[in-house]
Formats: C-alpha cells, structure tokens, sequence
C-alpha cells in the first residue's frame, strides 16, 4: 500500500474531528475523499501531509510514518484555502517552493509544470494579478514541482469553470498514466465519479462507507425492459423474484426492475427465453455517486 491508515484520530481539546479512520491506497489508485462540511476530510489531510500530529492511532505514506521528511519530499499538496504572496510572479512562486522542495531550481522543470496546468507565458505576471482559476492553477503547478509519487488535491477545481474542471481532469488521469498516485477530496461529487477508481465517504470524524467505484455504484440497479406482453405465470415469478419491485408492464411493454446485483439481468433474460418471450430491450442503469452519497449521509444524519 502507498498510503495506510490504523485508527487514525484527531481531536482538539473535547472535540473529535477525525474518529478512527482506517484507509488504504494502493499506487496508481485515484482515490476519492468525500464528505459534508465540518467532516473531518482536511483534518485527515493535513495527518496524512504531516502537517498535524494525530492523537492516536498511526499510519505510513510511502512506506514511512506519518510526517517522515523522506516521505514529505516525494509528496505534492495543493491545499484547498491556500494564499500566495501576491508580490510574487509565477515563476518566483514556483523558485519559492522549489526551495521548500529542497530542489535545486531548473527553469525547464518551472516550463514544464506552467505547460502541463495551462499557464505558459503567464509565469512573468504576479500572482495578485492572476484570476480565481490562475490561482488554482499556479498552485497547482507548485504541488507538482517534486514530481509526486503521491499527489494530495484538496478542492482542485473549486475556482476553475467548465473547461478549466475538464483541464484538471485530463491532468489527473494524465498523472495517473504516469504512475502518481491521487488522493482527491471534492464536492463536485460528477468530477469525482469521472476519475476516481476508489472511494470513501466521511460523515462527523468516521468513514460510513468506502468501496471500488464501479462496486458503489453498481449495488442498486435499476432495470429497463422491454418485451412482448408477459403471461400471468411469468409476471408472478418476477414478482416474487425481485420482492414485488417492478412496474406494471404498459402499453408499449416496458418495465422496470429493482435489481440487487447485476447477477440478476442474465436472470431475467433467461427467463423470458424460457417462455420464448419477444426481448427488444434490456438496459441496467446503475446508480450516481450523488445519489450514494446523498443515501450514505442521509441515512449517517438519521442514526
């Protein structure tokens, strides 16, 4: 694992922000961080950077401990409320943090980083100038000076519009090509669903749910089918297989099922085959990860 997590906590005085959080990242893994507000997700963050001290509980990144330098060196960071010192052009803010990086300074690694986030011919122009989505970017550029085994995106695409979100996604996935692993938290949960491959949910300090994408998002399954008219006998077998979850058929012989698992479509087409039943359509439309997270944080705000 590139990055491990045993019952990592966080409180301040009598208040738990992070609550045992057990996480495990695997390399070239884009991993999804998500949660409501006051979750805890930052917090989390900031342990796994080394920027705060966990109250109990331990972890490793990179092999190391939490906070070790040799893995700090090999890790990039774009905060989420990050300010830059707005006297500073570009390219005095990436020498900056290429000195943070202990780096030595190389003006094709500085063109290269401007490049890859879209800011080329921008670096002679201070900071303080820069639009909401420069900023974004310029930090973005800083975060990838080390070129990061392990890059953390704290609200990457908060600032950017339309076109500046599908540039940083074509980034990440570029990286991730490339062998980086991504740690990404987001709310903009449809740029999440894009790109990550993993996933955790994060409510009040605890992770309520975690999982492979595909597996999340798959576990409800609504079925769309459209058939020749269903005898009696067909009709009462569906609704004792799926616990009375279908629509009526109507007119154009359409119908919808609850499914459990995607196991349950071959059961279906077996099933009208056996009656030699007309298929002209069978259609799984598996869930958002908006609704999973609106269901996940729902059901954490009524326990």
């Amino acid at each position: 694992m590139i990055l491990e997590t045993e019952n990592l906590s966080k409180s301040y005085q009598n208040k738990v922000a992070v609550n045992s959080i057990n996480l495990s990242v695997e390399k070239g893994q884009i991993y999804g961080f998500l949660g409501p507000n006051g979750a805890g997700k930052s917090t989390t963050i900031k342990m796994l950077t080394g920027l705060v001290f966990p109250t109990s509980g331990k972890g490793q990144v990179l092999g190391r401990p939490l906070g070790d330098i040799r893995a700090r060196i090999r890790l990039g960071y774009l905060p989420e409320l990050f300010r830059f010192q707005e006297w500073m052009t570009g390219e005095d803010l990436l020498n900056f943090h290429t000195g943070l990086f202990r780096l030595r300074r190389d003006p094709e690694r500085n063109r290269r980083v401007l490049n890859r986030v879209g800011l080329s011919g921008q670096e002679k122009y201070k900071v303080g100038g820069y639009s909401k989505g420069m900023q974004q970017r310029i930090g973005l550029a800083c975060a990838l000076l080390p070129d990061p085994e392990l890059l953390f995106l704290d609200e990457p695409t908060s600032a950017l519009d339309p076109v500046g979100r599908k540039d940083v996604r074509d980034i990440i996935l570029a990286l991730q090509k490339e062998g980086t692993t991504i740690f990404l938290n987001s709310h903009l949960l449809s740029e999440v669903e894009a790109v990550c491959d993993h996933v955790a949910i994060i409510n009040k300090g605890s992770v309520v749910k975690s999982g492979a994408m595909k597996d999340l998002l798959m576990e409800r399954v609504t079925l769309s089918v459209r058939c020749a008219p269903l005898p009696r006998e067909v009709w009462r077998v569906i609704l004792e297989t799926f616990d009375g979850s279908a629509t009526p058929q109507r007119e154009d012989g359409s119908l919808t099922l609850a499914l459990k698992d995607t196991e349950d479509i071959p059961v279906i087409a077996a099933l009208l085959a056996s009656h030699n039943i007309k298929l002209y359509e069978l259609t799984p439309h598996r869930e958002t990860l908006e609704s999973v997270f609106l269901k996940v944080i729902g059901e954490g705000e009524q326990a």
